[in-house]
């Protein structure tokens, strides 16, 4: 039962393939959950597929992803309950996301595959636990939830405190979300977002007070402009770009604060340290999420304070995946987020 499934293989970098893999063993203490939608991670899921991921000891051939959702096929008697107590049951709509175990392949975060097998050896982490989609919810939606709560994650390490002025740059599908959640959320001041392509930065627009075109000829006058004439309090960098850190200081006051939340696949390198010395700033970073993020984004969604729906620009259905790769790698500024459908 369940021994085999449909799963994006990557032979090597930028060589992707479809193939009927050998699954982790189901037993008592396994979910399965049968995979509807996917979605590809333009951060850390690119970089494997470039191979660029060398910072996490990713080998080939592997099974790439980790924003998978679908409907629960399978739960043993002694299976794990979700981060909010709840027993899951056959027909349960869930988030799936990481499954870090297959017998062949490396799993690279492992969620681009017809059945995630979840269980303590494949799912031994908190945060790898399924989430329930509430009904109102679509799956399409539930995809973007993951890197929603990427942001949220980012955002709690920061300690927002009322009325404080955020940027955010990067405005990637992190970014994007951050902004949202900053402006509808948590009670700050100013929100601006920034970026270098015209597409994202009309979109952010949509969610909030300022935006800036960091390719403009004084980006630090602009942003003071919008922010009463003063630097921000906090910088919120998901770019992902490691060059965009050493201008976060001009744009910060002192004594504030700069969270890196994108994959920095180079080394950080900040120049004429002293001036950074002498600031008093705070800087700090995350990745992934805290367990019981994606029921927070998921009931935001379905309370209509969170847009999903906007965050993801199209389908491919899952047997053209090596063009999916291909299109996202050859437009990567012009297209937030390609899913995968795996049902005709």
């Amino acid at each position: 039962m369940y021994k085999k499934g449909k799963a994006v293989i990557f032979k090597k970098p930028k060589e992707v393939e479809i193939r009927e893999i050998r699954l982790a063993e189901v037993d008592d203490g396994t979910i399965v959950v049968k995979t509807k939608y996917s979605g590809i991670s333009t951060g850390t899921e690119m970089a494997v597929y470039r191979g660029e991921a060398s910072w996490e000891g990713v080998w080939y051939p592997c099974v790439p992803g980790y924003e998978e959702v679908g409907e629960v096929v399978y739960v043993g008697k002694n299976a794990f309950k979700t981060n909010k107590g709840e027993t899951l049951k056959v027909g349960d709509r869930v988030m799936a996301n990481e499954v870090r175990y297959y017998p062949d392949y490396m799993a690279a975060w492992g969620g681009q595959c017809e059945y995630a097998i979840k269980n303590q050896k494949t799912s031994p982490y908190l945060m790898d636990r399924p989430a329930k989609i509430p009904e109102n919810v679509s799956y399409q939606e539930a995809v973007i939830a993951y890197l929603a709560s990427v942001a949220k994650k980012g955002i709690d390490m920061v300690k927002v405190n009322e009325g404080e002025s955020f940027l955010v740059i990067g405005m990637g599908v992190i970014g994007l979300s951050a902004v949202q959640l900053l402006k509808k959320i948590y009670k700050t001041g100013k929100v601006i977002a920034g970026d270098i392509n015209d597409t994202r930065l009309k979109i952010a627009k949509k969610y909030t007070d300022f935006v800036v075109d960091l390719r403009c000829k004084n980006p630090l006058k602009e942003i003071m402009d919008m922010n009463d004439g003063k630097k921000v309090d906090v910088v919120f960098e998901a770019s992902g770009n490691p060059k965009v850190i050493d201008e976060i200081f001009d744009y910060v006051r002192p004594g504030g604060r700069i969270h890196l939340q994108g994959q920095y696949r180079q080394p950080i390198v900040i120049t004429r340290y002293s001036r950074w010395n002498c600031s008093d700033l705070v800087v700090s970073a995350s990745i992934a999420l805290n367990p019981g993020d994606k029921e927070e984004i998921l009931k935001l969604i379905s309370e209509g304070k969170f847009d999903a729906k906007s965050l993801y620009t199209k389908e491919y259905f899952i047997d053209d995946a090596y063009k999916a790769y291909k299109e996202l790698e050859d437009n990567k500024y012009d297209i937030l987020k390609i899913l995968f459908k795996w049902e005709e």
